[in-house]
């Protein structure tokens, strides 16, 4: 889609904004209540008309997230913090540079989504879901008692007056390994994402990332 230069007739759908700038530009990505159908605007940061133009944009949307720069202050001035959120320019925006995420118009929509989805509500999960969860649970406490076996073997192994190297290494490792672990489910290799739900935000958000790179 491309990017509008004048102020759209209706803006009353958008929820969600988010806004970068580069230069002297900011660009402005508008999101509706799902965090769907993106439009985007341009306008000069450094001009009155631009910077009305982006205060016409910013009316409807209810909650919009911009850099800490002086359009963002004037924003922040004119709205207040209930609906604008500020980040710092050389901080955050500048370490979503460096993922890779590109300024200008990635940027924004990057920005739109990190604050819609800041706003969305635990997912509750269905049958489905949760036999997968203790399954994976399962496997993990399982995988733990195996260990545990493991480890009082070789610790008895040593107790017994067992003294080779393979035997102490192999007790201290299984010691780490035990502290480390918990009982943290162990890594999965998924041949597929395990999100299989195109509308929800976590696909979305995925895959808007994979494109952003």
């Amino acid at each position: 889609m491309g990017i509008h230069q004048n102020v759209p007739m209706q803006t009353n759908s958008y929820m969600y904004a988010g806004l970068d700038e580069v230069g002297k530009q900011y660009v402005l990505c508008l999101l509706d209540e799902r965090g769907k159908s993106p439009h985007y605007y341009q306008g000069r940061s450094d001009t009155k008309k631009g910077q009305e133009k982006c205060l016409a944009l910013l009316k409807a949307p209810c909650k919009v997230l911009a850099a800490s720069t002086a359009l963002g202050l004037l924003l922040l001035t004119t709205f207040g913090e209930e609906k604008l959120m500020l980040r710092s320019e050389d901080e955050h925006y500048a370490i979503w540079e460096r993922a890779g995420v590109e300024r200008g118009r990635k940027m924004a929509r990057f920005a739109a989504l990190l604050l819609f989805s800041s706003f969305q509500s635990p997912k509750i999960l269905d049958e489905r879901e949760k036999n997968h969860l203790l399954a994976m649970q399962g496997e993990a406490m399982e995988s733990l008692r195996l260990m545990g076996d493991e480890s009082q073997h070789a610790l008895s192994s040593l107790l017994a007056g067992k003294k080779e190297s393979s035997v102490v290494d192999k007790a201290l490792r299984l010691e780490v390994k035990s502290r480390q672990d918990g009982i943290a489910v162990p890594e999965q290799v998924h041949s597929a994402s395990p999100i299989k739900e195109e509308d929800s935000f976590f696909y979305r958000l995925y895959c808007t990332l994979q494109k952003l790179k």
